[in-house]
């Protein structure tokens, strides 16, 4: 037998072609559970530790000099920025009939809030504890998932079980010899 006929028998064989239908629907499975986790429960687990993104969660690493400095004009530019957006909201509120009360500016720059993308942008180093967390959930939604389905191909796969077999009907040699049986207990005892 040639390599490459080795190599067909090899790739045509049952196990191998389940095997590749396992990756391919696990693969899918993987995406589905990732978007379960991603947009259907995180939310609400970020909600409730007060946060809106449960992947923005983060803590920056501003150890250095660099990166301190680096987290300090980043936080700067974003309270110029959002201080500038609330003035100019403010001007539009005073100029409405009746006038709207003013936007309340922010107090200092410990009020800005930068995101991940911010702060990947800047340079600024991070510890991304939410997509930690959000890869652990996933997992476990991964292998809770596969759990289920394993246990429903088993019970799919589990076969009744078989019906008593009936007794073979007796041979002749085995009538009579019941027969004789039979009659030798009937005859009184000697």
């Amino acid at each position: 037998m040639g390599f490459l006929s080795e190599f067909k028998a090899f790739v045509m064989r049952g196990n191998v072609v389940d095997l590749a239908v396992g990756v391919i629907i696990g693969a899918a499975f993987g995406g589905i559970t990732k978007s379960l986790v991603d947009d259907v429960m995180m939310p609400p687990i970020g909600l409730a530790i007060g946060a809106v993104d449960f992947k923005e969660q983060y803590v920056p690493l501003v150890i250095k000099d660099s990166a301190k400095e680096k987290y300090a004009s980043l936080k700067s530019e974003l309270f110029d920025a959002e201080n500038a957006k609330r003035a100019a909201e403010n001007t539009k509120r005073a100029a409405e009939e009746p006038p709207l009360p003013p936007l309340p500016l922010l107090a200092s720059k410990d009020d800005v809030h930068p995101t991940l993308d911010q702060m990947s942008a800047k340079g600024v180093p991070t510890l991304r504890y939410g997509l930690f967390i959000n890869t652990i959930i996933n997992f476990v939604f991964v292998a809770f998932g596969v759990f289920l389905v394993v246990k429903l191909m088993t019970v799919l796969q589990r076969k009744p079980a078989p019906p008593p077999a009936t007794p073979p009907a007796p041979t002749k040699q085995e009538e009579l010899l019941g027969e004789i049986r039979d009659l030798l207990k009937s005859k009184p005892a000697r």
